[in-house]
């Protein structure tokens, strides 16, 4: 089955700006490529940093995956002799040696070339074929070779605590002064008593997900109502999606706990105040194409978002991803969160391991634990690359305006942990996107040591946001 081009450029589909007294950051200028690129010692190879991805394939066990994947490719280019093409947010291959692999590679028998990137030296091919596969693999310009569709597994298991428009919130219902509906697991978090001194006002945060639903009001024409005037929020979609509009739940709902309004007419969200961009880059929660994943980080990062929330996920390491999300990691103050993961008990997929691309140093993973202080129980995931502990099983915006839905996973915890970085940016506007990073980490309850399985542990939102 042929799949329409994915594209890394993306199409406004609203922008419901609400008399927006906070303006977004105008977005960064692409970088020039260097104008000449040495090798240099001090960096190292793809495998080198990060060994037995897709890239390392033999020839013929990667042509399974990409034929799988109808032919489809993504090529990273770099200067012959040099190690890679880009290096922690740096561009490392000159104009003319770029300019060079890409008529290379598009000159190989066996090459359709779809679309050539100009930020990133990046170029995505359809082969049509293994011996099209290992001709382009042994030209000096090119850096690596992985399936855009990199691995067919996430789609089996893309329904796992993902779709879906959650069941009616049953559990308590604790109430804002204006009425909007929040857990006791906030409580026990602080984050009420975080609100005493910051609501998000003036940060923005980027949500990649999967829309939001046409039929949200709270999160449409309603998000700056109530208390919660004065920001906007913004959607975005991925060209060949259609639409900016969320038909499968998960965005929704992770848009719910970060950011609905508070206004008494159903939940409240953490950063209340915070603006939103929400970026659909899939119809589901797994990474299924590595140049829509990387589009949807680039639409936020592009358009203002200080805090960007991955709940998306995929089992394989994707360079194309990890080289967008480390060039604005690198090159502006954006703080990147992602979902340590979330499958079914028992399914054969290992709850050890921090999933992709929460296991980047660049990504602060997030995972969740069962209230109160249960652990982290099977299904999600946990490890040493997590940083950062929520509570589980939240109640948060569902298809409707007046739903009041449950939302579980690392996903739910990771967009709490999401709204309380708005929360301590907002109050805190003179700190670092590192320092704010530390002091997550320092209103840990592990903190200063770190657990096993559960990072500096469960986040205080109150020390958080005081800084003590």
């Amino acid at each position: 089955m042929r799949h329409p081009l994915p594209r890394a450029v993306l199409a406004v589909a609203l922008a419901l700006l609400a008399a927006c007294s906070d303006d977004a950051p105008a977005p960064l200028a692409p970088a020039a490529p260097a104008a000449s690129a040495a090798p240099d010692p001090q960096v190292p190879g793809r495998s080198q940093q990060r060994p037995g991805t897709l890239a390392d394939l033999p020839d013929a066990e990667l042509w399974r995956y990409v034929a799988a994947g109808d032919g489809r490719v993504a090529v990273g280019l770099r200067s012959p002799g040099a190690s890679r093409g880009v290096y922690r947010g740096r561009v490392l291959v000159g104009r003319s040696e770029w300019s060079q692999g890409r008529a290379a590679v598009a000159a190989q028998r066996g090459v359709t070339l779809l679309r050539a990137d100009t930020l990133l030296p990046v170029l995505e091919l359809r082969l049509d074929g293994p011996a099209a596969l290992a001709a382009v693999r042994k030209l000096p310009f090119v850096d690596y070779v992985e399936p855009v569709f990199g691995d067919p597994m996430p789609q089996q298991f893309a329904g796992v605590g993902g779709c879906g428009w959650g069941s009616a919130w049953t559990g308590d219902r604790q109430y804002t002064s204006s009425g909007d509906v929040y857990s006791q697991k906030w409580t026990a978090m602080n984050i009420p008593a975080a609100w005493a001194l910051s609501s998000g006002a003036g940060v923005t945060v980027g949500l990649t997900d999967t829309g939001i639903s046409a039929n949200q009001a709270q999160l449409l024409s309603q998000f700056a109502t109530g208390e919660s005037t004065g920001r906007s929020v913004r959607l975005f979609y991925l060209t060949h999606l259609g639409s900016a509009y969320d038909e499968c739940g998960h965005g929704t709902r992770m848009a719910g706990i970060i950011a609905a309004p508070r206004d008494g007419r159903s939940v409240g969200g953490v950063a209340y105040r915070a603006n939103l961009v929400s970026v659909r880059q899939a119809s589901g929660v797994a990474a299924v194409s590595a140049s829509d994943a990387a589009g949807s980080v680039r639409a936020a990062a592009q358009n203002g978002s200080q805090i960007v929330v991955m709940a998306w996920e995929s089992l394989n390491w994707l360079w194309q991803v990890s080289d967008e999300i480390e060039y604005w990691h690198y090159n502006r103050p954006v703080l990147f969160l992602g979902a340590a993961g979330t499958s079914g008990c028992g399914d054969g997929i290992l709850d050890s391991n921090v999933i992709f691309p929460a296991d980047m140093p660049e990504v602060v993973a997030v995972t969740g634990i069962t209230y109160p202080g249960g652990g982290v129980p099977c299904g999600i995931h946990y490890g040493s690359d997590v940083e950062l502990t929520a509570y589980l099983s939240v109640p948060s915006t569902g298809q409707y305006t007046a739903d009041v839905v449950e939302m579980g996973g690392s996903s739910n915890a990771t967009a709490v942990m999401g709204g309380i970085a708005a929360l301590v940016w907002s109050k805190n506007p003179g700190l670092t996107r590192d320092q704010l990073r530390a002091r997550l980490q320092q209103s840990g309850s592990y903190y200063p040591s770190r657990h096993s399985k559960e990072g500096y542990g469960l986040v205080n939102a109150l020390k958080a946001v005081r800084g003590y």
